[in-house]
């Protein structure tokens, strides 16, 4: 008897699902939006570089010299992501020329790189109020560069005075 009970309300619920009556539905689409942004890092190991004056050759007239930075090598480490028909590129721009706020200014471009490490960074020398490439890459949507750059100031002791003269220069990372 309990298994023809059973049975009979089984036939019963098919009966109803098959019409629907008991298990209404409705449907909708839901789009699903996730916006990925362009990532940018520019990191330096240093943000003051420094140099110590050298003596100068006692000779008639003593001669220019190339001073390394103290900091030497300066690590970089570039990070980006962006669309991998996009080219990235570090530049260097100096606000201005080292100052001592006297005047007889110093040019700025008697500081000068050199890469001590890192595929795609260059080495140049600074230029007053202009942009200067310090590294380049493409042809990835992910970026992770790590180098270094070896810096040095031109001292030349018949055009320099004493004093203690600063600059500064912004680094970008940007896309091109």
């Amino acid at each position: 008897m309990k298994k023809l009970i059973t049975l009979i309300f089984a036939l019963g619920l098919l009966a109803f699902n098959g019409s629907n009556v008991l298990l209404a539905q409705a449907s909708q689409n839901v789009t699903f939006r996730v916006n990925l942004m362009e990532w940018y890092d520019l990191y330096m190991a240093n943000t003051t570089i420094t140099f110590t004056d050298q003596a100068p050759a006692i000779q008639n007239p003593p001669p220019a010299i190339n001073i390394a930075s103290n900091e030497n090598p300066v690590a970089v480490r570039v990070f980006a992501l962006v669309l991998p028909s996009d080219s990235l590129r570090l530049t260097a721009t100096a606000n201005g020329n080292l100052t001592k706020g006297t005047g007889n200014d110093i040019n700025i471009s008697a500081i000068s790189w050199t890469v001590a490490s890192g595929a795609g960074f260059v080495a140049g020398a600074l230029q007053n109020g202009s942009a200067v490439d310090a590294g380049s890459w493409t042809a990835s949507a992910f970026h992770w560069h790590e180098g270094g750059f070896n810096f040095v100031f031109a001292r030349d002791y018949q055009t320099q005075e004493p004093g203690t003269y600063t600059a500064t220069v912004t680094y970008t990372l940007s896309k091109v």
